[in-house]
């Protein structure tokens, strides 16, 4: 069997090599100030390196379908590790911030209107419409609770600091 039929084979190893390093749980970092929370670089560079090897496995192969195929899984898994590279949460003085491949949502403490707990997201819905959609699906369930706990205590403390105390 000639090398040349294993590259296909080798490169989607090394992207299911890739995948499999980068799912891992995000690291949570205390303090007294809040949270950050974010995923490892080691991750998001295990999902680019596997995307990279697949691409570059298939890259002028034939057929014209197994190209294609597999440069679309690459892209899927190269946009995964960038989103992993990304990615952070901050609970901090200023309010909840969330950084993403595609932009940044911020919401201070007191625009803050509600806290939906669900099983696999927490949601904070700020007054104007924006909302926060924090997946915790793969968060260790005591992280996930002092997360929850965290933000519903700095939104509590914001609205009890804004109403006047009656006498």
């Amino acid at each position: 069997m000639k090398l040349e039929t294993l590259r296909p084979a080798a490169g989607l190893a090394a992207a299911a090599l890739g995948l499999g390093l980068s799912l891992g749980p995000p690291r949570f970092t205390w303090a007294n100030a809040g949270l950050q929370i974010a995923h490892p670089p080691a991750q998001g560079l295990a999902a680019l390196a596997g995307a990279l090897a697949l691409g570059l496995s298939v890259a002028g192969r034939s057929p014209r379908a197994l190209r294609i195929a597999g440069l679309a899984v690459a892209a899927v898994l190269a946009t995964f590790g960038g989103q992993r590279l990304a990615w952070r949460l901050d609970a901090l003085e200023a309010g909840v911030v969330e950084r993403r491949l595609t932009g940044t949502t911020r919401l201070p403490w007191g625009k803050i209107d509600r806290v939906d707990s669900r099983p696999a997201e927490i949601e904070v819905a700020g007054r104007d419409g924006t909302r926060l959609r924090i997946a915790t699906g793969g968060f260790p369930l005591e992280d996930r609770a002092r997360l929850e706990r965290t933000i519903s205590r700095r939104v509590r403390e914001t609205t009890q600091a804004a109403t006047p105390a009656v006498r």
